[in-house]
């Protein structure tokens, strides 16, 4: 179930993140669909117990609701989020087959930590 999630939102989240910081426009409405679609990867992993990746799903969800105010995705920190969006989905695959959680989680953790917002 996580796994199939995270192929539906996660790619929302990747297409969204970086069409809105190399457009550079302003569009608060879209930051709060993509803030929704990580919302429901945060609600899918604390589901089966996946407290890292719903960890994950929640910074994703905090920094897009920093970024609703500004409207506006900073390219910058777009690779960050757009990372982390990949990382959630690697480790959801990886639950569902019963394999160790990627590196590449703890990762995404610590740079959506040090990432600017909005």
């Amino acid at each position: 179930m996580l796994a199939t999630e995270a192929d539906r939102r996660s790619p929302e989240i990747i297409a969204g993140v970086e069409a809105l910081a190399t457009s550079g426009e302003k569009d608060p409405e879209r930051i709060e669909r993509l803030r929704v679609e990580a919302h429901g990867l945060k609600g899918a992993a604390q589901v089966v117990g996946q407290d890292h990746l719903a960890d994950l799903a929640a910074r994703i969800e905090t920094y897009l609701a920093a970024s609703i105010k500004s409207g506006r995705i900073k390219p910058g920190s777009a690779a960050t989020v757009v990372a982390a969006a990949s990382a959630f989905n690697e480790g959801a695959h990886a639950a569902a087959e019963g394999v160790g959680e990627p590196s590449s989680v703890r990762e995404s953790l610590t740079a959506l930590d040090a990432s600017p917002r909005g």
